[in-house]
């Protein structure tokens, strides 16, 4: 018998006030693009205002010391020395500035399991392609019971010819934390190198880049962490520091990572110098109250949709192998919904009810992915529950 979970209190009153998003709407969808504070965008644009005040000095004297000091609250934060990771706009970007890396030889096989965000498995495919190599996915069926099934699949599907696995820690189309940890313990056991796609990770669960044992890391701070969309790091290993570069080369060739990455031409760069207000701005709410808060409502959302809708869960209903996520299946036809159908259903959802979130095809099945940030409340969801209900 599962654990009755109750939705955690606010963290303070009115907190949805300290952000820009239009009244009348459940945002259920933070973990897409994310959503920065008021605070956060103001700080933005003072640097914009800075920058076009100032354009030689801003960005050709000042440019990469700035972008220097903007990095030293997000390696304090998550866990990550200066000189081992640049920003990149995007974690999908990390990713492929590693892929692209590679030397890869024929035959040589790149892993993944089939929850790898589709712009990251396109990615594998095209490098994986040109170098005449492998893509292969493992399978993790579908409902999940625990981490140490995921972390046998894993592991039991690297292979002889297994040249990088690359796996997320937190699953986009799905919402589950994977045992990242355990799962680098074993490929270095094995000799496999691991570049982890952390697009969600950081302000969603407790994060040390370093500790962790991966290879390469690549996040997002545009989600959880609040800063501006385009904002987000890339993390390598010693060992394999000289052979990683940036998608865009510029002058800094072989000059180190950090260098490197830390001009790739002319760019706005006021998302990344922004960062740090972010990071500010998170920890004066508490870093561990706002992703125990954030856990707790998205275990709380989950087992409360499941048991109203009637449908099976894709992972333990004590939420377990959740973050600050959690996909759930629609009830009825609703589940059968594909392609044009689910596109014009997540938009009636929209326009017609007044929620934002996303929906998702998996395994034969079509599921709404719920987000929970700290603005977030209960009655949004059992809001929610409740207009399925109708629809159904």
């Amino acid at each position: 018998m599962s654990i009755s979970i109750s939705p955690p209190k606010p963290l303070c009153a009115n907190l949805r006030s300290e952000w820009m998003l239009r009244e009348g709407v459940a945002f259920l969808n933070h973990g897409s693009f994310g959503a920065v504070p008021q605070t956060v965008f103001d700080a933005q644009n003072a640097w914009r205002r800075r920058i076009e005040a100032e354009p030689i000095e801003m960005i050709g004297r000042r440019g990469e010391s700035l972008v220097a000091e903007s990095k030293l609250p997000v390696g304090e934060t998550f866990g990550m020395k200066p000189k081992d990771f640049g920003f990149v706009t995007n974690a999908t970007e990390g990713v492929n500035a590693v892929l692209r890396s590679l030397k890869l030889e024929p035959g040589d096989e790149l892993l993944t399991t089939d929850h790898v965000y589709h712009a990251v498995r396109q990615s594998m495919k095209l490098v994986a392609r040109q170098a005449g190599a492998v893509c292969r996915e493992v399978n993790i069926p579908l409902p999940v019971a625990s981490s140490q099934q995921i972390l046998d699949l894993v592991l039991d599907a690297i292979s002889p010819r297994t040249r990088l696995l690359v796996i997320d820690h937190v699953t986009s189309p799905t919402a589950l934390v994977f045992p990242l940890e355990q799962i680098a313990a074993g490929c270095q056991a094995l000799h496999v190198e691991v570049l982890a796609d952390g697009a969600h990770a950081p302000g969603m669960l407790p994060l040390d880049v370093e500790r962790i044992g991966v290879d390469y890391y690549a996040a997002n701070l545009h989600k959880w962490v609040c800063a501006p969309k385009g904002t987000a790091f890339l993390w390598v290993s010693d060992a394999h520091q000289s052979d990683v570069h940036p998608l865009v080369i510029s002058h800094h060739l072989d000059q180190g990572l950090a260098k490197e990455f830390s001009w790739q031409g002319t760019r706005d760069f006021s998302s990344w110098w922004a960062a740090p207000t972010a990071i500010s701005f998170m920890a004066g709410l508490g870093w561990e109250k706002a992703m125990r808060h954030n856990h707790l409502m998205a275990a709380w959302a989950h087992q409360m949709l499941v048991k109203r809708w009637g449908v099976e869960p894709i992972c333990p209903l004590d939420g377990s192998l959740l973050g600050s996520m959690a996909a759930v299946p629609l009830p009825g036809a609703l589940a059968n919904l594909d392609g044009p159908d689910a596109a014009n259903f997540q938009q009636r959802l929209y326009s017609e009810f007044g929620f934002e979130l996303p929906m998702v095809r998996f395994d034969g099945r079509t599921m709404i992915r719920v987000s929970c940030h700290v603005y977030n409340l209960p009655g949004e969801y059992e809001r929610l529950a409740e207009t399925i209900e109708k629809l159904v």
